[in-house]
């Protein structure tokens, strides 16, 4: 190889009235003949030439690449592939970095960030608040009271105010709506995890008066948390996912199982740390945890739900027209809000999707679940908390098998198969619940409340002399609870020897039948979201939801008159009649849209054979 030319080219250049391109140059010629052939027809004025041309003769030395055949996109990449040779090879290092940076510019991976903060705070609030709510009961309040009656007030918010956070979530743009219900929501469950930690800290000096006002607070308390967090299920799971899903049904069923997969998933750790700090000596330290978690995690909330807003880009641009709303009368606004929740619940009643929300719906009415009035029920059998967390823990683990299993279901079985075969399934483990009604060990009894001493609440406590020693397999943390935790009782023990059975069958069937309700559950979100026009979305969906919890709060009404646990099988038993009357409406959804498709196939079939007379 010859060596390059010395001095450069521009050097030796002389000015000349015929300027040649480059192209005309080519690049399979010598140097020599390049230079003899050229050197006194180049303009010299070109620098630009002059540089393409000693790049060109320094490229047929083998010193650069071809910079002047190849077009300017390809040129940058060349350039960034030598920069990459500078660099060195790609790391591990390098390919962790780049996977992070994509995930947090990636709008979903946003929102799942944004769920799994709002749902861990919840569910810390939702597991803890009804045990913790046992330490502040005092005669004669019944045993499973204060559970019930926060179930019930927490409900009662959703069902009052649902449709009118609905149709606000429908006016509003979707960034406003996602800030003020993210700081309005961890804000009242901040202050009443510090409130409910300070009764439990001073719960021996305060009066019954005082006390019965601190819980009278704190369920008002909870009445606001639960509206926001209405809307936050609203805005996330109903608006949002459908929007990022872009009309793609495979990749919605995906962001729907995978929000759902998230909230399993805190549902199987958090009961667990919330359960070690119960374990503690002192309650109070598990409600102020509960009350600084949502104080602290709103930050980070609030900012990953503005990134995804702002990621998504345009799409979160709602179609509707901005309005510019006037400063109305009080008494004007309180007549638009009960016209809201009418006009929302008659929009709801006809549109097609509305045999298949009571479906869901009437399954929401069960005590088949760990959580609220369950939880306190097996808590006052001799469950420890650690206990209760480790069987929610496998309820939750059931619904995450169901979110996996749910998409391949959706890609080779229609909806309608998926939601019947689950609820047959469903059907068979709310039998074993019921059945478990009349094994030994259970507290059911038919005639308690005709007799005498079912006004007792005293009555409902049960007695062992096992020694604590063979009870306790963990330190501070017991998994069955043992005869001092009634040593406060004016009874004396009674040597009986506990019998697991019915609380063990009962158990398993719940926890097992779980992943049936949640096949359930993804089914009804999917024919929800596929089926519902943007328009009408926030208000259907918040209908909807607010019909989940009116009677999911229906347990709670009838366990503030069944607050015993002899008189708990009745809950069990109605729970599976509202699941029956919940199969019967998806039949009857499946049997409207089957013959919605067959007219729409009847109609294209006609529609084929005149297009095809006209031709002919």
């Amino acid at each position: 190889m010859e060596p390059l030319l010395k001095p450069p080219l521009r050097q030796m250049t002389t000015a000349g009235s015929n300027a040649t391109t480059l192209t005309e140059l080519g690049s399979s010629v010598s140097r020599d003949d390049l230079i003899d052939s050229h050197l006194g027809m180049i303009n010299v004025s070109s620098a630009a030439t002059l540089d393409a041309l000693d790049t060109l003769i320094h490229e047929q030395d083998g010193s650069v690449e071809d910079d002047i055949v190849l077009p300017p996109a390809k040129r940058a990449v060349s350039r960034q592939e030598e920069q990459k040779k500078k660099k060195g090879p790609i790391t591990a290092r390098r390919k962790l970095r780049t996977s992070l940076v994509d995930i947090y510019n990636d709008p979903d991976y946003n929102l799942y960030f944004a769920k799994l903060l709002q749902a861990w705070g919840d569910r810390m609030w939702i597991f803890a608040v009804p045990i913790l709510l046992m330490e502040l009961r005092r005669d004669p309040v019944p045993v499973l009271f204060y559970p019930a009656l926060y179930g019930f007030c927490s409900g009662a918010s959703t069902i009052l105010f649902g449709p009118v956070m609905g149709e606000w979530v429908d006016q509003v743009s979707r960034l406003h709506a996602a800030k003020v219900v993210t700081l309005c929501q961890n804000g009242f469950i901040g202050i009443g995890g510090i409130l409910l930690g300070a009764c439990i800290y001073y719960k021996n000096t305060l009066s019954d008066y005082q006390l019965y006002l601190a819980v009278a607070l704190l369920m008002v308390i909870s009445f606001a948390s639960n509206i926001f967090y209405a809307a936050t299920i609203l805005i996330l799971e109903k608006d949002w996912v459908a929007v990022l899903a872009r009309r793609d049904k495979s990749r919605l069923a995906g962001i729907i199982a995978t929000i759902r997969r998230i909230e399993l998933i805190t549902n199987v750790l958090c009961p667990l740390v919330m359960a070690q700090l119960m374990t503690l000596p002192r309650k109070d330290i598990a409600a102020f945890v509960i009350g600084l978690w949502s104080c602290l995690s709103l930050f980070a909330e609030y900012r990953a739900t503005r990134r995804t807003c702002l990621l998504a880009g345009d799409v979160m641009l709602k179609s509707t027209k901005t309005k510019v709303h006037k400063k109305k009368p009080l008494l004007r606004k309180l007549c638009k809000s009960c016209f809201a929740i009418y006009e929302g619940w008659r929009i709801f009643g006809k549109s097609r999707v509305c045999t298949a929300g009571l479906a869901v719906a009437f399954l929401e009415a069960t005590v088949l679940i760990f959580s609220g009035v369950t939880n306190s029920y097996a808590v006052q059998q001799g469950f420890s908390s650690t206990t209760v967390a480790l069987l929610a823990g496998g309820d939750a683990l059931t619904g995450i098998l169901g979110t996996f299993v749910f998409p391949v279901l959706r890609r080779r079985l229609s909806l309608e198969r998926i939601g019947l075969t689950a609820m047959v399934f469903h059907f068979l483990c709310g039998s074993v619940c019921v059945s478990s009604n009349w094994l030994p060990g259970s507290p059911f009894d038919p005639w308690f409340l005709l007799r005498p001493s079912g006004s007792n609440p005293s009555s409902t406590l049960q007695f062992s002399t096992t020694p604590a020693s063979i009870l306790d397999f963990a330190v501070n943390s017991s998994t069955f609870r043992t005869s001092e935790s009634f040593a406060s009782t004016n009874f004396p023990p009674v040597a009986v020897a506990r019998d697991w059975t019915s609380l063990i069958v009962f158990s398993a069937g719940l926890t097992v039948g779980r992943f049936a309700f949640w096949m359930i559950d993804l089914t009804g979100s999917q024919i929800l979201l596929e089926s519902v026009r943007e328009e009408q979305r926030g208000t259907i969906c918040a209908v909807h939801y607010a019909l989940k919890k009116l009677l999911n709060r229906s347990k709670y009404v009838m366990a503030l008159g069944l607050a015993w646990p002899q008189t708990f099988g009745f809950l069990i038993i109605a729970s599976q009649l509202f699941s029956l009357v919940g199969y019967a409406f998806f039949v009857v959804y499946c049997r409207k849209n089957y013959a919605l498709k067959r007219q729409s196939i009847f109609r294209s079939s006609i529609s084929k054979l005149n297009q095809k007379g006209v031709d002919q």
